[in-house]
């Protein structure tokens, strides 16, 4: 079954820039990951606990594009466009077979997988994992993507600690996606991953209608626009896809200090009552909401 969030996956074109300004003006422990054997790309990890926030790269583009994966494919063209982004995410299940078999009981013929990846880490150790999507391409569209992680969860935490961020980040509360068919968001999300809802109404801030699901302590929402507003902007630019992660931080006005005493441009995070919302041109193009933790 499928029992808690993952990761969220963010682009990035200079892995190496970017860690740095994770680290020293957002506030996030952001290490590098290392490479993904065989894939050309490499990554860094912004790690809370079992939820995580993976900023990747390319680290050579021929080997993407001669793979053709279509998730890699996708991280290669929003690159070639912008410096970054928001590009996909990952829900953890405990059963990667049964999950497939299911896909195929459904008929869904562009199931992907399950197909094993793995990261060499810096420090030599070798994590392997099993991957499944219910469509062949996730990244750069509104699904997701399904993981088993070949090593237990308290034994990689162990290998990857969760990090200090002095921002005071502690977990991912919520990962906002924009759709422009509600209705088939909620098919997709409750009839093939077999989420139950938790909430359906409107976001009048953000001009749109939303369905709620809440897997482990995270939230996924789904927002379709119904009026003008930032939804309908992301929609028309073609950006049908993850659009906001919402992470909860200890102290919410020493994580404003935090932001202001490094000139980080911040501000109400419209839809999301006492949010803070880090301008996306200071988090390269990655749209990242903090909140008091409850």
């Amino acid at each position: 079954m499928i029992y808690r969030f993952d990761h969220a996956v963010v682009p990035v074109r200079d892995l190496d820039q970017a860690l740095a300004l994770w680290r020293d003006r957002l506030g996030f422990d952001a290490c590098y990951g290392g490479k993904h054997s065989g894939a050309g790309t490499h990554n860094g990890i912004v790690r809370f606990g079992t939820d995580y926030i993976e900023l990747i790269s390319v680290l050579d583009r021929d080997a993407v594009l001669t793979r053709r994966n279509p998730n890699t494919d996708a991280l290669v063209t929003l690159l070639d466009r912008a410096e970054g982004g928001m590009l996909g995410f990952v829900l953890a299940t405990d059963d990667i077979d049964a999950e497939a078999e299911r896909f195929r009981q459904l008929g869904l013929k562009d199931a992907f997988g399950p197909f094993p990846l793995e990261r060499l880490r810096p420090d030599g150790k070798l994590l392997k994992w099993r991957l499944l999507s219910p469509r062949r391409g996730s990244w750069g569209t509104p699904w997701t993507t399904l993981i088993h992680w070949e090593v237990p969860d308290a034994e990689r935490l162990t290998w990857e600690e969760p990090g200090f961020h002095p921002n005071g980040a502690e977990r991912i509360t919520n990962l906002a996606i924009a759709i422009g068919d509600l209705e088939q968001g909620v098919h997709f999300y409750e009839r093939e991953l077999g989420l139950a809802p938790i909430g359906l109404g409107k976001v009048p801030e953000l001009g749109a209608r939303r369905a709620s699901y809440l897997v482990g302590h995270t939230q996924i929402d789904l927002l379709a626009p119904v009026t003008a507003g930032p939804i309908a902007s992301a929609i028309a630019a073609g950006d049908e896809k993850p659009w906001q992660v919402t992470i909860a931080v200890r102290d919410l006005e020493a994580a404003r200090r935090h932001l202001a005493e490094r000139e980080v441009p911040h501000g109400p995070s419209p839809g999301t009552p006492g949010g803070i919302l880090i301008d996306p041109a200071a988090a390269l193009g990655a749209r990242l909401v903090l909140v008091q933790s409850s």
